[in-house]
């Protein structure tokens, strides 16, 4: 190839268009029980640096209207979500694009597409299983959690079974909101590993389910849930299932994108890279964080220990 500015400009709107479309393939599922961000989490837009999550404190229900409006519900902290920066970048040897090697370059470029709109899925889980520090100043899954006239637990260390899906479906559709009002969670999603996906396939998805001596139609709760496998839960985290739930649009983990990702390119004779070194570079920029949003949105089982709640 010819190392002209046209060129390379086609050869860059080729490189775009590899990395649209593994963006956009990676937004769906491989197999059925994939994993992907809108399945637990809802996204929010940053404006700056970082976003100040004041709307946690209006966790209420509507009420009659006694007296003056209530203007301010729960007695929280306020959580600040700090965005943090994220690159991924390749070098391409000027002589290899001037020789017609470019093509080789095409799978990288649909990887960094990929791992791109990862990102979100990335950051998602990173909060889910980081269980750092909600508004109130205690972890997000806890024993005890203290919400207005409301005591509960999100967090436990019994194994994955069906009587413990249907314990937790069961405390999550029984959680009021701080002044009382029911809170309406609808649980939807079991989440687990790979060790433990054949075991919530046989809990959500099985029609007949048998005690050892009778065969009956599976008719619990936990067929509600659709069953999620992250390649997350391995290792130390192998163990842990969660049921995770909605609230009018709202899900269990937030994902704030201050900074959608997009190719970027230093491929003129003036930029540096390429003056000193003869390499080209593409690469790709993105702001965001995850957070944890609602604790009656979530409850996590087969936890190694469980904290309880401290008034702070």
């Amino acid at each position: 190839m010819n190392i002209t500015a046209s060129n390379l400009d086609a050869l860059f709107k080729t490189f775009q268009t590899r990395f649209t479309e593994a963006q956009k393939a990676a937004q769906g599922r491989v197999t059925p029980n994939d994993l992907i961000p809108d399945d637990i989490a809802v996204p929010f837009v940053g404006s700056g640096s970082a976003t100040q999550h004041s709307w946690l404190n209006q966790i209420k229900g509507i009420h009659e209207w006694v007296g003056e409006r209530v203007l301010e519900s729960a007695k929280l902290g306020k959580l600040t979500v700090i965005n943090r920066d994220f690159e991924n970048t390749i070098k391409v040897s000027r002589n290899e694009i001037e020789d017609d090697q470019y093509g080789v370059y095409a799978p990288l470029i649909g990887m960094m597409g990929s791992d791109a709109e990862n990102l979100w899925k990335k950051l998602a889980i990173e909060a889910l299983l980081g269980n750092d520090e909600w508004a109130d100043g205690n972890p997000f899954f806890c024993s005890g959690r203290v919400l207005g006239k409301s005591t509960f637990t999100n967090a436990v260390t019994t194994a994955l079974s069906k009587a413990a899906v249907e314990a937790a479906i069961a405390a999550m559709r029984g959680w009021t909101l701080y002044g009382g009002e029911p809170g309406e969670v609808r649980p939807d999603v079991l989440l687990v590993g790979p060790s433990l996906e054949a075991t919530a396939k046989q809990i959500c998805e099985a029609d007949l389910v048998s005690d050892g001596t009778t065969t009956v139609s599976n008719v619990s709760p936990a067929k509600a849930l659709k069953v999620r496998v992250c390649q997350s839960l391995i290792g130390g985290h192998a163990n842990e299932w969660y049921v995770l739930g909605d609230k009018n649009g709202v899900k269990a983990v937030g994902i704030q994108k201050r900074k959608l990702p997009v190719l970027t390119r230093k491929d003129r004779d003036e930029d540096t890279n390429v003056f000193m070194t003869n390499d080209f570079l593409y690469g790709v920029h993105a702001r965001g964080e995850g957070f944890m949003t609602l604790p009656f949105l979530a409850y996590k089982g087969g936890a190694a220990a469980v904290d309880a709640w401290e008034e702070k």
